[in-house]
């Protein structure tokens, strides 16, 4: 028998003399081939002892203020024989009650990988810190980033040839039609500068979790120069990025000055005192006639109200709730319409009450104002839960996240992790009386795929097809259930423009991603990932148009892009890894490669698992100390001269007793 011993929140807690804890652990399971699962236990029962009723702030009594949230799960560790077994966190669940008194807590300790997904609660890649590559929206930074990275942004920002509104096609001959990118010298067709959005590699993603959750992906994988070839389109809203957006660009304080005591001159806003509760703004602008721009009023950094403009404007009412002491207001401008930048002269006046007679605070702006548009990263970010990202990546690459210390985490791609486990001989503890062997639970068909997305080449390859672009399924001649693993990114089919004059033999260096649909209208879907893999340089008979900013600007001729797809290098003999599950021929290399996720990550794996002398053994161990401590779920155990995966362990700490289910070496 061995001593166990818990923690919580640093505190050691009581326990029932008779009570076991038991341990399931396990990482990949063949009941659930696509979830990455963390050690956990069965739920067990621990004293209402005095000790634990202040552990848990006696949470069997409503009335006390300031009681244990149970909601959240806490800091938690395991100790046998005062050796430390495991960190993690712990989950109250139930408190049993006798005679009105409180007899036990019902509780669950689980691993961080499991507390991992706690923590990201349903917080969304939005809600990251991006700002370090954070931009002016300039044709600088947009020209830069079409074929480099955007200065500034520390090689990790680009602009990529992937438009949201109109279907670009190639006609040497043609100088008019909207979407026609040939250069003409013609500025009213080809690529604007507002057609581009921006798109951010997948590691600075990573790092920004890192910092904000506090802890450290230890990835050999995450670190390695494919995965950072790899990005995420800054597309989070249909459309422009700007352009026909009512909120499109950041908005900069108005740095106000007052003429009044009331005014704080110093942070530039107006504050809400005990003699002042406002009920109004009444503000003015001076500006060029054909000048657009936007005023936000702010109210304790939260947007009230945004107003839209062109040229002056007088005496414009803003209408304020009521307000408490202590909040305050701000007042902001932005570009409008195309994210140009503007320049902005702004008075206002803060009235006490909706009559509009009494001036508590006389403001001006003493000399105009000129704002930017500010390319605001995490303001781009598509609109998905950090976990399920996370998930995606995990599911697209076949990772494994295990805790290895507090807070820290290795990631590797399953054969890599199953390849650092070292093996253990456990013979002499095993009893080998009963022994069940079956089957490991199959499926009838296992398909990959990514999201259903909408995005016209790819819906009309899908409609041809059956079956997505990038996917894949494997049908099996047995009975059993249908599995998908489905990640939950759209991966485009690209596009390498063909010259129409040409009657469609005419093919060009020219590759772009088109996120509209079969009915011409733009697409929004899921995240979309892709690789950068180089640099194109574009012939000059396929040379293309692009407009910049300004007011009458000539068009550019352009010969330089990125080359992004779903491949990973710029020329077909340097390609080793593709996004596609299956072999698919790439559109702009035009070659078929077999280096996609399933035989990169996957194949290994299912191949073992649907190998026919493949099978799933139960045994009966009984493990010492040394065993049980030094155990990983990776390791190798070797029984009677033969190897073995471990599928899933159930070890009672107290006992040593284990279940061992384990997949032999094939």
């Amino acid at each position: 028998m061995y001593r166990v011993d818990l923690y919580i929140n640093g505190q050691k807690a009581d326990l029932f003399q008779d009570e076991s804890i038991e341990m399931n652990l396990s990482v990949q399971n063949v009941n659930d081939i696509s979830k990455v699962f963390g050690d956990y236990s069965k739920s067990f029962s621990i004293p209402a002892s005095v000790a634990n009723n202040a552990i848990f702030k006696h949470y069997y009594n409503v009335d006390i203020s300031g009681s244990f949230d149970a909601l959240v799960r806490i800091d938690a560790f395991i100790e046998i024989n005062n050796n430390l077994y495991k960190n993690g966190t712990l989950e109250l669940e139930t408190v049993q009650m006798q005679g009105g008194e409180p007899y036990s807590y019902q509780v669950g300790f689980y691993s961080r990988v499991t507390s991992l997904k706690d923590s990201f609660g349903e917080d969304k890649l939005n809600d990251l810190d991006l700002s370090a590559y954070n931009h002016t929206y300039s044709d600088t930074n947009i020209e830069t980033g079409i074929n480099s990275y955007v200065s500034g942004t520390g090689n990790s920002v680009i602009y990529p040839m992937i438009t949201p509104v109109t279907r670009w096609y190639y006609d040497s001959q043609g100088s008019q039609g909207d979407g026609n990118i040939h250069y003409h010298n013609d500025p009213t067709h080809g690529v604007f500068y507002y057609d581009l959005k921006p798109a951010i590699k997948l590691q600075k993603i990573i790092d920004a979790i890192e910092t904000k959750y506090g802890i450290e992906f230890q990835s050999d994988f995450f670190d390695s120069a494919d995965f950072g070839k790899l990005f995420m389109w800054c597309h989070r809203r249909s459309g422009y990025m700007f352009k026909d957006q009512p909120l499109g660009a950041t908005s900069e304080l108005i740095e106000l000055i007052s003429g009044d005591a009331v005014f704080d001159s110093t942070l530039h806003r107006f504050p809400v005192t005990a003699t002042a509760n406002p009920a109004l703004i009444s503000y003015s602008c001076v500006a060029t006639a054909s000048t657009n721009y936007r005023v936000d009023v702010f109210i304790n950094d939260e947007r009230f109200t945004s107003k839209h403009h062109t040229g002056p404007v007088s005496n414009v009412l803003v209408f304020l709730p009521i307000l408490s002491v202590g909040d305050y207001v701000e007042m902001r401008l932005a570009p409008s319409g195309d994210g140009n930048a503007v320049t902005v002269g702004v008075f206002a006046d803060w009235y006490a009450d909706a009559s509009g007679v009494t001036i508590l605070a006389a403001t001006a702006l003493t000399s105009a104002m000129t704002t930017t548009g500010i390319v605001t990263i995490s303001y781009q970010m598509p609109e998905q839960k950090i976990s399920d990202f996370i998930g995606s990546l995990i599911k697209a690459f076949n990772l494994i996240v295990v805790p290895v210390a507090n807070g820290k985490y290795d990631v590797e791609p399953l054969d890599v992790w199953l390849s650092e486990g070292t093996t253990k001989e456990i013979t002499e503890y095993v009893s080998i009386e009963e022994i069940t062997i079956n089957k490991p639970p199959l499926y009838r068909r296992i398909s990959f795929k990514y999201n259903e997305t909408g995005a016209i080449l790819g819906e009309e390859y899908r409609l041809q097809n059956d079956i997505g672009y990038g996917d894949l399924r494997a049908d099996f001649s047995f009975d059993g259930e249908e599995f998908d693993i489905e990640v939950g990114f759209d991966n485009m089919l690209f596009e390498r423009l063909t010259d129409t004059y040409s009657n469609g033999v005419g093919l060009t260096e020219i590759n772009v991603g088109q996120c509209i649909t079969r009915e011409l209208k733009p697409y929004i879907g899921q995240p979309i990932i892709f690789y950068a893999a180089g640099n194109l340089r574009i012939p000059s008979n396929n040379h293309w148009s692009y407009t910049p900013m300004g007011t009458n600007p000539s068009a550019v001729q352009k010969q330089d892009m990125w080359l992004i797809g779903n491949v990973n290098n710029p020329t077909a003999e340097t390609v080793t890894k593709t996004l596609n599950f299956g072999t698919e021929v790439d559109p702009y290399l035009l070659q078929a490669f077999n280096t996609g996720l399933y035989n990169t990550y996957w194949k290994n794996y299912i191949l073992d698992l649907y190998d026919t002398s493949r099978r799933l053994f139960s045994y009966k161990a009984q493990l010492p100390l040394g065993i049980m401590l030094n155990l990983k779920i990776n390791d190798k155990l070797t029984i009677s001269e033969r190897n073995y995966i471990i599928n899933q362990l159930t070890l009672n700490l107290t006992t040593g007793e284990a279940t061992l289910e384990l997949l032999n070496e094939v």
